[in-house]
């Protein structure tokens, strides 16, 4: 078959791949393609699969060209793609599909030239990936991070009781009330109501903000409020407006925080009193400081790696890392990735996520490079310390671990994780971490955030 093409390199890691069909073949395409057309149509008049070409197309016209048409681009693409000789490296990412540029049409006195357009994996130079210095914060756990956890552990353990018959609301209390955005002529507007919103009363965590308004307020008692935003308010659709809110309370709970011991027993009754899970949240929050020192280190020197080897990302790529940050949001929620697409094109969360997209594309793509670069190995050594490792995170027995990985589905991303976590740290030996300014427990984190 003379069917020629030619591979063209465009910027942000595009191809545009040009296929010239020579006129012969392009006729005896299109011959066997309206012939199997024609073997499962069925014509008044005719049985079917003995549909003569002529009559077809003199029935069908302009829509059988435009069908057998894109079926010769089709299976054009798709043949050329599944080549041997086709390079590995203009292969389009599973995200990308090929876009047929323009309007090509059949003409069958002549050649068939078209092109198609997608993304490839980012070719790029690694240079300059080790003899670098970084410089990484540090902190400490203070006696003020473990009073905060310890405030939230009282927090989740409160025991929530109805207050007494006539009992004002107060802030700290949880409150349900029905509430709907009203007219001056006090009618409801349609769509801006609601019933049983529940919240602690005092916390902000409702759209109006109307915790101050409805303060001191008995259960069955209903109110009318007007307020103004500010021209500055956090939702736009509030900013700058006045608002007149109509709020019944339906019920109203008190929350009675257990006592330091009794707290303590509440969490795990190996705790003998307050001192020991103060001791427990030390240690919890030691270790997660621990991690996140380490991904900090990490993270920085990605961020120096990814500003000395500059990589052109592919759009596709891009929209496909803002779809990953976007479910890990989602996570735990049953979210489509047809919604996730929708999301992902809606134009405040692309600009919102796209470059931590684009620097999470860098880092893959630059772990992967090294990964293949180094070369490590993997030793029956290395095996046993990944098993006693995550043993330690999640508090399963090695015995139960080493069945859950020798299932051969999750034996490949076991063995990845193992030369992951070798190729990190030969990456971070041949590079200089220095100690910086001592931070806050809170800050690290702040800093490691990706978005």
């Amino acid at each position: 078959m003379a069917v020629t093409r030619e591979i063209a390199r465009l910027d942000n890691s595009e191809v545009k791949l040009t296929f010239t069909y020579k006129n012969d073949d392009l006729r005896e395409e299109y011959k066997k393609i309206v012939g199997d057309f024609a073997k499962n149509l069925q014509i008044k008049g005719f049985r079917k699969g003995k549909v003569p070409v002529s009559i077809l197309e003199n029935k069908l016209g302009k829509a059988l060209r435009e069908d057998a048409l894109n079926a010769i681009i089709g299976n054009t693409v798709q043949d050329a793609l599944k080549s041997e000789d086709f390079p590995a490296d203009a292969v389009p990412l599973a995200y990308s599909e090929p876009v047929v540029e323009g309007e090509p049409e059949l003409d069958l006195s002549g050649d068939l030239v078209f092109s198609v357009k997608y993304d490839v994996m980012p070719q790029f130079k690694l240079d300059k990936f080790e003899g670098l210095e970084i410089e990484v914060e540090t902190a400490e756990v203070a006696e003020e991070d473990i009073n905060r956890e310890l405030e939230e552990i009282r927090e989740r353990n409160a025991i929530v009781m109805d207050k007494d018959e006539g009992a004002p609301s107060e802030k700290g209390d949880v409150v349900t009330v029905n509430y709907a955005e009203i007219s001056e002529n006090g009618e409801v507007i349609s769509g801006m109501e609601r019933e049983d919103f529940t919240f602690i009363l005092g916390g902000g965590h409702n759209i109006y903000k109307f915790d101050d308004e409805i303060t001191g307020m008995k259960k069955d008692e209903t109110r009318e409020i007007r307020k103004t935003y500010p021209e500055d308010f956090e939702d736009k659709d509030l900013a700058g407006q006045t608002k007149k809110i109509r709020v019944k309370l339906t019920a109203l709970k008190k929350r009675e925080l257990p006592e330091d011991d009794e707290l303590a027993q509440d969490v795990n009754e190996k705790f003998k009193n307050i001192g020991d899970l103060k001791q427990n949240i030390r240690e919890q929050l030691e270790k997660e400081l621990e991690v996140a020192l380490k991904d900090l280190k990490i993270k920085k020197l990605f961020d120096k790696i990814i500003e000395l080897n500059p990589i052109s990302i592919p759009e596709s790529m891009i929209n496909a890392e803002i779809i990953s940050i976007i479910r890990r949001m989602f996570a735990g929620y049953s979210v489509s990735d047809e919604e996730l697409w929708k999301l992902v094109k809606s134009s405040a969360l692309n600009e919102k996520y796209r470059e931590s997209a684009v620097r999470d594309a860098c880092e893959i793509l630059i772990m992967d490079k090294l990964k293949s670069d180094f070369n490590v190995d993997i030793s029956d050594n290395d095996i046993e310390e990944m098993y006693v490792d995550i043993s330690k995170d999640t508090g399963l027995p090695v015995e139960d671990i080493k069945k859950e990985y020798a299932q051969e589905d999750k034996r490949e991303y076991f063995n990845n994780e193992i030369k992951h976590k070798k190729t990190l740290a030969l990456l971070l030996g041949k590079n200089t971490i220095k100690k910086g300014k001592t931070v806050n427990f809170l800050d690290i984190f702040q800093k490691n955030s990706r978005i």
